[in-house]
């Protein structure tokens, strides 16, 4: 088969997706296992588990469009990737080094692990107006994640091996290792990584040195007072705003929710993780052709509707093939929706302000999303259970496809002149 889109450019890029995946695939789901069992354990563990991921998802919200703005001000989306991704890796190390000294110290070292790791996404994120032709942007969104899959899945299998041997009873306190384990990790394969991207953004206009934090701030503000200008990309974001809501919130909760309704272990949590990671890497390559070919638009709004499915069999099935189905379906749209969106979303905005816009993107977006952990954990801390808590969900799933269905997306940069000369001179640099 022939791939123009598969160049060095686009190899270098997905580097950086291979050594982030590591993170995401272990701390942000496990850590909250280990939190409502070991730091704040009894009926209000998953109310605090639900206000810490809220305020690392909001924090990110309000730091990612200065640090996107700054970046493309000053020309140092380098330095500010590997800033974000030190700050990454050290919240991770320390996890349970801080989880010894009570929940405020654990919440707080898991808010800066997160926080980084969502910066750092953020400008990674933007490069692909950089790497991307825009009629192959869906593909190139979807085999960056692909391959960022495998990096996940091999710090799973690591997990796995961890905890071989180890009585059911221990491996939650076991998780504190893994989470050592993915610190190191992550910090060794973000150095080739930071290197893959280094080199593929040229300034467009020499770079500002004084005042830039002062006119970034400025910039975000003027972004933020004009979004009627933006009206197509605002409604895109306000529908994936919602949808991620979902997304975060299931991310979050999912390995509490596995434990507490059908009393899995982690090892056998970890073998579901695996296949779910299994199951998202074609998934998300065929999402990402099937965008280029079909729209983003049919796409995302098929995979939210077997998100809906998932989200109903996890709240009121039961049988031992619930979590199988549940991570099956989760597998087919948790990453092909936010790569499919990434790929929507990149043809809305002008390339010479996607840092900004990424940035943009997620101030909305994390602000928002920081909503669905903080209502879930209080849900189930006041009820006592996750059943309802998860049928509320539906709700800011639903609303999001109906903004997505009813956005305009005629005009789009991927549609604009200069498009068949992007792409002749992006296969030719690659």
């Amino acid at each position: 088969m022939n791939f123009p889109w598969l160049t060095r450019r686009v190899l270098g890029w997905a580097l950086y997706d291979v050594a982030s995946s590591t993170y995401v695939a272990l701390v942000p789901t496990f850590f909250g296992l280990y939190f409502v069992t070991n730091v704040s354990a009894g009926s209000s563990g998953s109310g605090y588990w639900g206000l810490a991921a809220a305020v690392s998802v909001g924090l990110t919200g309000l730091l990612a469009p200065l640090a996107g703005a700054y970046a493309d001000r000053t020309a140092r989306w380098i330095v500010v990737l590997a800033v974000a991704t030190v700050l990454c890796v050290i919240g991770t190390l320390v996890l349970p080094l801080a989880s010894a000294h009570g929940a405020l110290a654990a919440a707080a070292a898991f808010v800066c692990a997160q926080v980084g790791y969502a910066l750092a996404t953020s400008l990674y994120d933007s490069y692909v107006v950089d790497v991307a032709p825009a009629r192959y942007r869906g593909q190139v969104s979807g085999f960056g994640w692909a391959v960022g899959l495998v990096g996940g899945m091999s710090a799973v299998l690591i997990a796995i091996w961890m905890m071989r041997g180890i009585p059911a009873g221990e491996q939650i306190v076991r998780l504190g290792a893994v989470f050592v384990m993915t610190g190191l990790i992550f910090g060794v394969l973000a150095l080739p990584g930071v290197g893959g991207v280094r080199g593929l953004r040229v300034p467009a206009a020499p770079p500002m040195r004084k005042g830039a934090l002062v006119d970034s701030a400025r910039g975000v503000v003027s972004t933020l007072l004009a979004w009627r200008a933006h009206g197509p990309v605002i409604q895109v974001l306000a529908a994936f705003f919602l949808i991620n809501d979902v997304l975060v919130t299931i991310q979050f909760f999912i390995v509490i929710v596995l434990s507490a309704r059908f009393g899995l272990t982690v090892e056998g949590m970890l073998w579901l993780a695996l296949l779910f990671s299994a199951i998202a890497i074609p998934a998300t390559l065929l999402a990402g052709h099937a965008a280029d070919q079909r729209g983003g638009r049919p796409v995302l709004v098929a995979m939210c509707l077997a998100l809906g499915a998932a989200i109903v069999l996890l709240a009121v099935g039961t049988g031992n093939w619930i979590p199988v189905a549940v991570v099956v379906l989760l597998g087919l749209v948790f990453a092909p929706i936010q790569a499919s969106f990434r790929a929507l979303y990149a043809s809305l905005i002008p390339s010479n302000r996607a840092a900004e816009m990424f940035g943009f993107n997620v101030i909305a977006g994390r602000l928002s999303a920081a909503i669905g952990p903080l209502v879930f954990g209080a849900v189930a801390a006041w009820l006592g259970g996750n059943a309802v808590a998860l049928i509320v969900l539906l709700l800011p799933l639903a609303t999001g496809v109906m903004l997505l269905l009813t956005a305009d997306l005629s005009d789009r940069y991927d549609r604009r002149p200069g498009d068949s000369r992007e792409l002749a001179e992006t296969v030719q640099r690659g």
